[in-house]
Order: C-alpha cells, then sequence, then structure tokens
C-alpha cells in the first residue's frame, strides 16, 4: 500500500494522465483489502487475532525524475507484480479450500491489473513523456537478470508442495512460474515495449 502511494504522487510529480492517477489509487485502495484479507487468514491458521503493527517508513522519497519512476516501475510493477499474479493464480487453482480459492483468484486478478498498470506507464512514458528508452532497456535487464537469479537459488531449496493447498507457492514451484513467466511473458512483452 505504502509504495503506491508514493506512486501515485510520483504520477502526479511527472505530469501522467489522470487515468493512470485513478488506477494507481484503487490499486492502493486493493492493498489494503488484501491486506486485511491476508490478515484474516493468518488469524485463522493460527487461531489467534493477527494484525498489522506500525509501519516505519520514515520520509519517503518521492522521485520526480520520469526515468527514475520508470526505473522503479519496470523492477516494481513489471517484473514483481507480473510474478506476483502468476503466483496467486497457480495456488488459487491448487488450493483445496474453494473460499481460499475464491479469495486467491481475486487476489490475483488484482495483481495483474496492478502489473498491467504499471506495463501502460512505462508505454505511456516512453512513447510520450520522453523517457530514455536505452535507461528502460537497462532496467528491464538488470530486473530480468536478478529474478532470474533469484528463480535459481529457489530451484535449489527444498520444496513444501503440501503448503501448495493452503496458498502457499514453496521456493521450487515459485522457480518454476518465474522461470517460465520471464521467458514466456515479461522478456517478450519488455522487448515489444522498448522496441516501440
Amino acid at each position: 500500500m505504502a509504495s503506491f502511494a508514493v506512486f501515485v504522487l510520483q504520477l502526479l510529480a511527472v505530469g501522467a494522465p489522470p487515468t493512470l492517477v485513478s488506477d494507481a489509487q484503487r490499486a492502493m485502495a486493493d492493498e489494503i483489502e488484501h491486506a486485511r484479507i491476508a490478515f484474516a487468514l493468518a488469524s485463522l491458521y493460527e487461531g489467534t487475532g493477527v494484525g498489522p503493527g506500525p509501519l516505519p517508513v520514515g520520509r519517503p522519497r518521492v522521485a520526480a525524475d520520469l526515468d527514475a519512476v520508470v526505473a522503479a516501475v519496470i523492477a516494481e510493477a513489471c517484473v514483481a507484480e507480473t510474478l506476483a499474479g502468476l503466483e496467486l493464480r497457480e495456488v488459487a487453482a491448487q488450493a483445496e479450500d474453494p473460499a481460499l480459492a475464491r479469495l486467491l483468484a481475486r487476489i490475483a486478478a488484482d495483481e495483474q491489473r496492478h502489473a498491467e498498470l504499471g506495463w501502460r506507464f512505462v508505454q505511456w512514458a516512453l512513447s510520450e513523456a520522453g523517457a530514455d528508452r536505452g535507461r528502460a532497456e537497462a532496467c528491464f535487464a538488470a530486473a530480468l537478470a536478478s529474478a532470474e537469479a533469484a528463480a535459481e537459488d529457489m530451484s535449489s531449496r527444498p520444496g513444501e508442495p503440501a503448503l501448495r493447498s493452503h496458498g502457499v507457492v514453496d521456493a521450487p514451484l515459485r522457480a518454476a512460474l518465474w522461470r517460465r513467466a520471464l521467458d514466456g511473458l515479461v522478456r517478450p512483452a519488455a522487448a515489444r515495449l522498448c522496441a516501440a
């Protein structure tokens, strides 16, 4: 939620279209609901109330430099949110409890929409706002390399397949999903976006 609050300010600072700003505000509200759901599920599994505590944010840094915002969005939305949405879609399909499956599918759809918001912002920044295309390509390369390194590390960890039916993505499943998504979705989309 805090990252979307900063993103809304960044969008305003770089003169983004109102549709991107309103979609970012909606995403922030989605994240509040996701946290509420996650704490409710944790409370159910724990058998006692689990809730949020203070979030030490300090002084949030709001980048007003278009290329800096693009770099952050590439890493956090185009790559990370895309991968998160796919993970959630996978565990929603594996969840044994129908109510849990519905909740996870709903959150997966939200995360996909958040990722699409990031891609739309980068497209706008490159095509209409004059963002540095070469820098965006470098940011995509770095984010992809980081995700690939993380997938490599996760693939060597032991799995816990029994947890998948409870909505948990274990390390080997995450590694496989990430590799498939990076090669089949993120890398080609990034190449098309930067070449357009």
